[in-house]
């Protein structure tokens, strides 16, 4: 907590608040100076309670937090490194993350640095079969009950190296294993995302009953205008699915319409990705 207390006292500074003001019968002036002068920790409640007072949310607090440790997921940087295709930039995130491991034993960090390392054997063009380090993801996964954000991204990154049936059967416990964040709007965001994911991979494999369950899934979340790039996304996923049950003319005008609109908001990477997916799928 010894950050927070430094991150609190410069965003309560910078609302010209004081300590008196924050004060009250919950949270006394002596605990919120000790908290902000790194001499002690303070509760959850009692920090939730400071944050509503000057209207800042956890999330947000939490964001200015990891911005002043300046300390990023290796994750983060997956998605970068895959469309610029710099897999010596992938490498380092890799060694990186099998050193924490080495030094700390931290299960995450082994988990991170698996899913990298998939990531860059493929950038490679190497072959990332199922070995002992893509056992330990997958027991990971299934031993897991609840997914946090990390579960779902980590899940998410490691799908096509996944077996299909492995992907396809987590993949249908990923609602009821992040139910409980379904009301925040990244986690729903990251949700989405990784069901289109799996579909676009069963559709790769030619599993179209799968791929349907999984639109169908999408369809009864009812995603509202809000998440236009899902949208965008979707509509490009059904147009792969309606070719390939045979609505070729629709699916195509699907396709076209999806990456008209992704040209049109000038994400040109996006364009050039999906229009590679569809030529390789089609």
């Amino acid at each position: 907590m010894e950050l927070y207390g430094e991150v609190f006292r410069e965003i309560r500074i910078s609302r010209g608040l004081t300590i008196e003001d924050l004060a009250d019968q919950y949270v006394s002036k002596s605990t919120i100076s000790r908290f902000e002068r790194l001499e002690s920790d303070i509760t959850l409640e009692k920090l939730l309670h400071l944050l509503n007072k000057i209207k800042v949310s956890l999330r947000e607090f939490v964001f200015l937090s990891s911005q002043k440790t300046n300390i990023p997921s290796s994750l983060e940087f997956l998605s970068k490194a895959v469309i610029e295709n710099n897999p010596t930039m992938l490498k380092g995130f890799v060694d990186e993350e099998w050193l924490i491991y080495e030094k700390t034993s931290s299960i995450y960090s082994k988990l991170t640095a698996i899913v990298l390392e998939s990531h860059y054997k493929s950038l490679l063009g190497e072959e990332v079969g199922f070995d002992d380090n893509v056992a330990f993801l997958t027991d990971y996964f299934f031993q897991c009950d609840v997914w946090t954000q990390f579960d779902v991204v980590l899940f998410a990154d490691s799908i096509s190296y996944l077996p299909i049936e492995t992907s396809i059967v987590l993949s249908k416990e990923i609602m009821r294993k992040t139910q409980i964040f379904h009301k925040d709007r990244q986690s729903f965001e990251t949700l989405i995302n990784t069901l289109e994911n799996i579909i676009l991979v069963c559709l790769e494999n030619n599993r179209i009953n799968e791929a349907n369950e999984f639109i169908k899934i999408i369809d009864q979340l009812e995603i509202d205008e809000t998440y236009l790039l899902e949208k965008v996304i979707m509509k490009f996923i059904k147009g792969v699915y309606l070719f390939k049950t045979g609505n070729e003319t629709k699916g195509r005008k699907n396709i076209e319409e999806s990456l008209l609109a992704m040209h049109l908001a000038e994400a040109f990477q996006f364009e050039k990705i999906f229009q590679e997916y569809a030529q390789k799928l089609l």
